[in-house]
């Protein structure tokens, strides 16, 4: 067991809980912030899959002639909002250079390396009761309008291949027998059979926590407004007092990047807000995450209805919701399931802290050495957020991280 010390997680998702489970677990005095509930914030309302074989950056070789189109198509699920582009541009600028082949790839493993272990770090954790609760392991679907496959299709079987991820190109048929209630105008899928879904993202959540809480975690209700470094702790000022710790873990999601800020760091976040619709009663459309290859929006079961997510919006965290964006989820579920009775529906959007490479920070601030980074996860919380907590539980008690951290570090 490593040195006992107090530790501050600043965050109240999926990411930072995590860290607060695994530093409690090694002993540490470990005190979450978190300025609403538990689980509430960009980890309540997300996809609820866990697919490590889909782990592909959002850039990809050709993804400039796909932007163009994005920002001329209106009703696309991309938008970016005219007021943020100042700040997006250099942003965007940086994800079109991780389309680039020679970057593309060495993201990919980097993100498989992440990714790859996080059912079975998410069943250590949880152990295997409340593993069975909160995990749905049946497999994901990805589903095509189109007959062929283009060479970036056989490019990533292989490095799928390579890393010995298991999929199935299913045809138009097979596609059927797993989801009878699609629409027949996909013409072929790929199923993922070590992939799957939670039932509730809050749930896993309070689950993670309730788990920290036993091994003495706790809780502060307050908004962290700064991190006062000196050389021999670490002030965390809130809006209700300050406390003093030996390390501080960032893991606020968008948050992150103000805070950082603060301490002289340029964390590359950018806002990208995403969409959901629930529809209460409907959780028998699909029987696992199934995703619209296309519009990359998808599909998932989960105890409170149909969850359909997508949209990657940017724009400023604070902006009021594009109504509009919704009513594209509405369309894309009819065009997904025909035959869908839709009944009571609600709405919800997040801020995801996304990177231009979509690999998150894992890192030790460079001048502040009890400072520690988790943040940018971007679309794949729950996927990395397991061995995040690993690397983070490995970086405050100063040994060698279990996993290389060098493509998680500050850039």
């Amino acid at each position: 067991m490593s040195e006992r010390r107090t530790v501050a997680v600043i965050g109240g998702g999926v990411v930072g809980v995590s860290c607060a489970l695994m530093l409690a677990r090694e002993g540490h005095q470990v005190t979450m912030f978190e300025k609403g509930r538990v689980g509430h914030g960009c980890s309540w309302g997300n996809g609820a899959q866990y697919n490590a074989g889909s782990s592909l950056p959002m850039a990809y070789p050709g993804i400039i002639r796909q932007a163009v189109r994005w920002l001329i198509d209106t009703n696309g699920p991309v938008r970016f909002a005219p007021r943020e582009l100042p700040r997006t541009f250099p942003w965007l600028l940086r994800f079109l250079g991780t389309g680039r082949l020679k970057n593309w790839a060495p993201a990919y493993d980097a993100l498989h390396a992440l990714n790859a272990q996080c059912a079975s770090l998410y069943r250590d954790m949880l152990g295997e009761v409340d593993w069975n609760r909160h995990f749905r392991p049946n497999g994901a679907l990805h589903v095509f309008r189109g007959d062929s496959l283009g060479p970036l299709d056989h490019m990533v079987d292989v490095m799928r291949s390579e890393k010995g991820v298991r999929f199935q190109r299913i045809s138009t048929d097979e596609v059927f027998e797993l989801e009878p209630q699609l629409s027949r105008a996909y013409r072929r899928g790929i199923f993922f059979p070590d992939s799957g879904h939670v039932t509730s993202p809050p749930g896993l959540v309070k689950g993670l926590m309730d788990r920290a809480a036993s091994l003495g975690a706790s809780v502060q209700t307050a908004t962290v407004v700064a991190i006062e470094p000196d050389t021999e702790r670490v002030k965390v000022q809130t809006n209700s007092g300050a406390r003093g710790f030996d390390s501080v873990v960032i893991a606020a999601g968008i948050a992150s990047r103000d805070l950082a800020r603060s301490l002289g760091v340029t964390l590359p976040l950018a806002s990208e807000r995403g969409y959901h619709i629930t529809m209460r009663g409907a959780d028998s459309g699909v029987s696992r995450p199934v995703t619209d290859a296309a519009s990359a929006f998808v599909a998932t079961p989960l105890s409170e209805g149909l969850r359909i997510v997508g949209i990657a919006e940017f724009d400023a965290p604070d902006a009021p919701p594009n109504k509009d964006q919704s009513k594209k989820l509405r369309a894309s579920a009819q065009a997904m399931l025909p035959d869908l009775s839709v009944g009571q529906v609600s709405e919800w959007m997040g801020v995801r802290p996304s990177t231009p490479d979509s690999l998150p920070i894992i890192d030790r601030h460079p001048r502040h050495p009890s400072v520690f980074f988790a943040t940018g996860h971007g679309h794949m919380g729950i996927s990395g957020a397991p061995m995040t907590a690993a690397l983070i539980s490995d970086l405050v008690a100063a040994r060698a991280p279990r996993l290389s951290c060098i493509p998680y570090r500050l850039r």
